[in-house]
């Protein structure tokens, strides 16, 4: 009799032996597929932020879901440890093939994006840095690098608007005309409105290279309503009746204007004597030292 008794309380130790066991084995298939579970999830869904959402932050995947708001910022950090390799290449602020997002997301402007992975197919744009500003002699460089028939683009210094100009006489200094009506309509507009005998600091772009320069804005010695180098009356800057100095046509100006470059001269003229004009060799100056 004893013995049965013995024997049933040993059965039953052992069936809650076994209960114990089976259940703790239960637990451990049933956390190992709540994991896998939460590894897929987070591979497929690769979280994507909206503008005043949540960004989520997970530093491997033993570690819980970490949320936090943001409040004017799309970015979601990511860091996972063990992340399904492919052939993206990940890193933070660096490049990512555009691979890693074709699949999940376009980069429209309407698209969400995940930029705490540092997404980007983006490739590096170089802007080629201006010439340095020369001060070249007229003499010997300057009258080279800017031939007769040759067209420039011209900066004023003071104010950073250009216009072109097209060399059309001179042997002391440039004799430039405006293009087109556009660019007379810029140059009347740097010197206050109308056409000017200022001078004002210039840098002149030709040939690749940026040259510094002085500019008085005030057409002579010409009438675009008669050929070029004709005899023509009414020449403009009281130049009166002489051999006509226009060959750009229909740009808004009569004649040409002065462009002067170091050491460049006046031309002999009347009452004027061939020599250096001191006021524009000191605008020349004040471009050389442009940066």
């Amino acid at each position: 009799m004893s013995r049965m008794i013995f024997g049933s309380k040993g059965k039953k130790i052992r069936n809650k032996r076994n209960r114990k066991i089976l259940a703790s084995i239960a637990l451990g298939l049933l956390t190992i597929i709540c994991m896998s579970d939460s590894k897929n999830s987070l591979q497929k869904d690769t979280v994507v932020a909206k503008n005043d959402t949540k960004a989520l932050n997970l530093s491997g995947f033993n570690n819980k879901e970490n949320l936090k708001t943001v409040k004017n910022n799309d970015e979601i950090n990511i860091a996972l440890n063990d992340l399904e390799k492919d052939d993206s290449k990940l890193s933070r602020g660096g490049d990512i093939d555009e691979k890693a997002i074709s699949k999940e997301k376009s980069l429209d402007d309407n698209s969400d994006i995940v930029r705490g992975v540092a997404v980007s197919s983006q490739k590096e744009i170089v802007k080629s840095a201006k010439p340095q500003i020369e001060n070249l002699d007229w003499f010997s460089k300057a009258q080279y690098v800017y031939p007769i028939g040759a067209i420039a683009e011209v900066e004023d210094v003071y104010t950073g608007k250009t216009f072109k100009l097209k060399r059309t006489f001179g042997t002391n200094h440039a004799d430039v005309e405006a293009l087109t009506k556009e660019d007379s309509d810029v140059i009347k507009n740097v010197w206050g409105g109308n056409y000017s005998w200022e001078r004002r600091p210039v840098i002149v772009s030709v040939s690749g290279k940026r040259i510094a320069a002085s500019m008085a804005a005030m057409p002579h010695a010409g009438n675009d309503a008669y050929p070029a180098l004709a005899e023509a009356p009414d020449l403009s800057g009281g130049y009166g009746t002489g051999q006509n100095l226009d060959v750009v046509k229909n740009n808004g100006m009569d004649g040409v204007c002065d462009l002067h470059f170091l050491n460049s001269m006046r031309h002999s003229d009347g009452s004027i004597t061939e020599g250096v004009d001191e006021e524009h060799q000191r605008c020349v100056s004040i471009a050389a030292s442009k940066k």
